[in-house]
């Protein structure tokens, strides 16, 4: 057994100290809430927190009805390191300073983990008040942080452990031992987003009383509510999944047309599914392990799953042609098409071609699942970029804060921030983005219409924050809500 993981080590210059203290927390950590959403820790698996600190993550579970327990060097020196379904590392490796035994301590973890080893890492850039210090870097408070790239990230975890990682977020991996789970996990991947495969699930959104509160409150607002307006998010989260997923179930119980399914639709997202699993290197689950309803799609639109499986590999290859997918380009029905990009809200995801939500799923595979309102695919199918917006919904022209550009040959990205800046740019007909059944779009549009009338969007320049206010300025107007306003002289 390795040696206890030891944070900071202290080193010949006295003025690197241990940093022994962890940060407390009141809710779980994003790593194991990554986990919980998608469905791979249950009330029917048990999780060691190894390097828990103070024990946020292990509390959060266990009042949960959740089997958990934890480990940590400083806070919990007593608890007894012991196998387990799931084995969450979580922000551990950054602090470690001697890189033998930070490589330890992950293959000490994940030989604990039976089924599924959940591995966290800080990604974060490089603050200029950090120093260089061996392969990471002393912070101002002269403790170590070993700080990766997600690119690092995924490729050390990979090289140590010498199995495959799975990208859940920036900095969050998942590495399996079950593949069973495995493939299970790639299942949901790609056929969460179809709700109608879930009537189960509608059915009990529809009877939570929880949710019904929800949907009230969501009629109310003409809105989705956000967070601080609803404070039930975590119940529904426990029970239901992601807030996106969530979001969906709520859509539709406003809309009940929404997300009613096709034969067509089937058959796409199946070829989306079995288009996955080569990316992942995973071979497809036998016929017997998929759900009842997906079994039955597939013996209804195709002869046999050998010719499923056949017809979902060809499908894969036509991600690198960039003529077809300038055809899925111009045959989404959704979204904001120009020469070279096609923008689409995240609502409107499930709407777009096949061949364009696999592109997605293989710029996810390399940043993990991100919040963002936009998402740009290039009509070339090299780059993705997910954009994400200051309030979307309430602001007539939201300011863009961030954006994580995707290149899919190079598997790399980079990330820029508009939040601080004085000029940011910003959206115009919004309604453009989203799908015809979205709840405000109708709201967008009749903005959009009056600024047209007003002769605002045939305006060059327009695309940045005071370029846009000055005009409405110099042409007598403002905006109150999504209503153009005449000033008075």
């Amino acid at each position: 057994m390795p040696p206890a993981v030891v944070y900071h080590r202290r080193v010949d210059l006295p003025a690197i100290r241990r940093d022994r203290t962890a940060m407390r927390r009141y809710q779980c950590s994003r790593p194991v809430a990554a986990a919980v959403t998608d469905g791979l820790i249950t009330k029917d698996t048990n999780v060691f927190d190894y390097g828990c600190g103070h024990g946020g993550d292990v509390r959060y579970l266990k009042a949960r009805g959740f089997k958990a327990s934890g480990w940590d060097p400083y806070h919990r020196p007593k608890g007894k390191k012991q196998p387990a379904d799931v084995v969450n590392l979580g922000y551990v490796l950054n602090v470690i300073e001697d890189p033998q035994e930070r490589a330890r301590v992950l293959r000490h973890a994940f030989r604990l983990a039976r089924r599924l080893l959940v591995v966290a890492v800080r990604v974060d850039q490089v603050p200029d008040t950090y120093t260089e210090w061996g392969d990471g870097y002393l912070t101002n408070h002269d403790t170590f942080q070993k700080l990766y790239s997600q690119a690092e990230f995924r490729a050390y975890v990979e090289e140590q452990l010498d199995a495959r990682a799975h990208v859940a977020s920036l900095g969050i991996a998942y590495v399996f031992k079950d593949d069973e789970l495995e493939s299970r996990h790639m299942a949901n991947r790609a056929f969460t987003r179809r709700l109608e495969y879930r009537t189960d699930l509608i059915e009990a959104f529809g009877r939570n009383r929880t949710a019904k509160k929800l949907v009230k409150l969501a009629q109310q607002l003409g809105r989705i509510p956000h967070p601080d307006e609803f404070d039930a998010y975590d119940e529904l989260e426990d029970a239901f999944g992601s807030r996106q997923r969530i979001e969906r179930l709520l859509l539709r119980a406003i809309n009940p047309k929404a997300f009613e399914g096709s034969r067509e639709q089937r058959r796409e997202d199946m070829l989306t599914f079995l288009a996955m699993l080569p990316l992942q290197g995973l071979k497809p689950p036998k016929l017997k392990d998929l759900a009842p309803p997906l079994r039955r799609d597939i013996k209804a639109i195709w002869p046999s799953y050998a010719e499923a499986r056949k017809e979902g590999l060809a499908f894969l290859y036509s991600l690198g042609q960039a003529d077809a997918v300038r055809a899925a380009c111009k045959a989404a029905t959704v979204g904001k098409r120009l020469p070279e990009d096609l923008y689409v809200h995240r609502s409107a995801e499930d709407e777009l071609p096949a061949l364009l939500r696999v592109l997605l799923f293989g710029a996810r595979r390399i940043v993990g699942n991100l919040h963002y309102d936009l998402v740009k695919i290039a009509t070339d199918g090299r780059a993705v970029s997910f954009l994400r917006y200051a309030s979307f919904d309430e602001d007539p022209h939201p300011r863009l804060l961030e954006s994580v550009r995707v290149y899919l040959p190079r598997t790399s990205y980079n990330i820029r921030a508009y939040g601080t800046s004085s000029n940011p740019p910003i959206l115009h007909r919004k309604e453009a983005f989203v799908g015809q059944d979205y709840p405000y779009r109708e709201r967008f549009a009749q903005l959009t219409a009056a600024e047209e009338a007003a002769g605002l969007l045939s305006s060059p320049d327009i695309g940045r924050r005071q370029d846009w206010e000055q005009l409405l300025s110099a042409r007598g107007y403002r905006i109150d809500g999504h209503r153009l306003v005449t000033l008075q002289a």
